[in-house]
């Protein structure tokens, strides 16, 4: 059988369809049920294919990770315009809608997950991701309408991340929490989030 040859326009859309369908799977299945077959499966290609665009599924998984990002930035700016009058509430919406990531098209990988990808990763490529994930916190504490020079784009990031994969370890991975006080949990700590936030806020105004 001979093999299929794609024009460059048709490589970007199976790219772009690849990092898709890569976010959907973190978001409906996690990594455990996202194997490279599925994904050639479910966009129709063969694997020689996949590992002519990707080398890896992890490979995969950052650049949807990264493609994601640009996503992000443009709904929070969609908030603050929708919000004007009241910043608070438009940054908690946010910081809702990201924790509870399955419920709204959002890819946030679990302890888990972070740890298999992790062991896969070079350092070079870890490091590159970590830079990368610090670019785009600083460019959120912007749209934001936050400085960071006022607040850690490093700490920010952990406060965010730490929130959303704690809700999203209930009660698999951290079974002896409280899953009926989870929202809870939530809402605490996005107030206490927005509060830090709010207070600088007010504070580079005056």
């Amino acid at each position: 059988m001979a093999r299929k040859s794609y024009s460059e326009e048709q490589r970007d859309e199976i790219k772009q369809a690849l990092l898709e369908t890569m976010l959907k799977c973190i978001t409906e299945n996690g990594l455990i049920h996202s194997s490279v077959d599925s994904l050639c499966q479910k966009v129709g290609i063969s694997k020689t294919f996949f590992y002519s665009l990707f080398d890896s599924k992890e490979e995969l998984v950052m650049q949807a990770l990264r493609y994601q990002q640009p996503k992000l930035l443009a709904y929070a700016r969609k908030l603050m315009d929708e919000y004007k009058s009241d910043w608070r509430q438009g940054v908690k919406v946010f910081l809702q809608n990201c924790c509870y990531g399955a419920k709204n098209g959002i890819a946030v990988l679990s302890i888990e997950e972070e740890q298999e990808m992790r062991r896969y990763l070079s350092q070079e490529n870890f490091q590159a991701f970590q830079r990368d994930q610090l670019i785009f916190f600083g460019k959120l504490l912007a749209v934001l309408g936050l400085s960071s020079e006022n607040i850690d784009p490093r700490l920010f990031g952990n406060l965010a991340l730490m929130m959303m994969m704690g809700y999203k370890a209930i009660p698999d991975t951290m079974p002896f929490l409280f899953p009926e006080a989870a929202e809870d949990m939530v809402d605490f700590q996005i107030n206490a989030i927005v509060d830090a936030m709010e207070k600088d806020r007010i504070n580079t105004k005056n």
